[in-house]
């Protein structure tokens, strides 16, 4: 009898341990491991068309302009700028939409073959009255630079877009008004390179930022390469 009732009781413990444990909330399982985030490093910013990332900006001039072969000059020498301009882009562009350039190249020179002829020696007495025997090498140089100046060929597409929209209007001018036409058709034609010259600073602002975030290595690098150019540079 006395054992029955020891059974009995141990039933009874058991029976109040298993529901003891029934209620009791099953402990939350263990977090996730943590995912590692795969490291992204975007692309460093390229130059504005395609242009070499040695590309030399003009300077900043305290009047706004940018310190280019076309400072500086007379309004005689502003139009031979023009004509050179207009010369290199009918050479050079090419596509139906620039089509006229030739044509309208070879009308204004034809137009106004006299006030060029006599634009031309102003301009060489100008430069045998600055570079004295040297004037001729003088002069060569300086409209090398300038058809160079105009034939940067990143920017062949915006310019040859100007050249056409300035030589629709240069056939037409007539030879009086030719010296003002030449201040409005430089600055026009001028327009892409000066647009050009902000986004490339904008480019090299950008691309520093980038180094000191993603590439510190670099960063370092192009500070020791940087030269300090201030007062080599005329008028600095």
């Amino acid at each position: 009898m006395l054992q029955s009732i020891k059974k009995v009781r141990l039933l009874v413990v058991a029976a109040a341990v298993s529901a003891l444990a029934a209620c009791q909330t099953a402990p939350p399982p263990p977090p996730p491991a943590p995912v590692a985030t795969p490291q992204y490093t975007p692309r460093a910013p390229t130059t504005p068309f395609g242009a070499s990332i040695n590309t030399i900006v003009p300077q900043l001039r305290p009047d706004g302009l940018r310190q280019t072969i076309n400072r500086d000059i007379g309004p005689l020498e502003t139009l031979w700028h023009v004509r050179a301009a207009l010369n290199v882009a009918a050479l050079s562009c090419t596509g139906a939409q620039y089509s006229r350039l030739v044509s309208d190249y070879n009308a204004f020179i034809g137009n106004n073959k006299k006030f060029l002829r006599n634009a031309n020696n102003a301009i060489i007495r100008k430069y045998r009255s600055d570079h004295g025997s040297g004037y001729k090498q003088a002069h060569d140089r300086h409209q090398t630079s300038l058809y160079n100046y105009w034939s940067f060929s990143p920017l062949r597409r915006p310019f040859c877009d100007r050249a056409v929209q300035v030589s629709q209007r240069a056939i037409i001018t007539k030879s009086e008004e030719l010296e003002a036409f030449g201040a409005q058709a430089l600055a026009e034609l001028e327009k892409p390179f000066t647009d050009f010259y902000l986004a490339y600073e904008e480019y090299e602002r950008d691309l520093d930022a980038w180094r000191r975030q993603y590439a510190p290595e670099q960063a370092r690098d192009a500070a020791d390469e940087t030269i300090n150019t201030t007062g080599l540079t005329k008028g600095g």
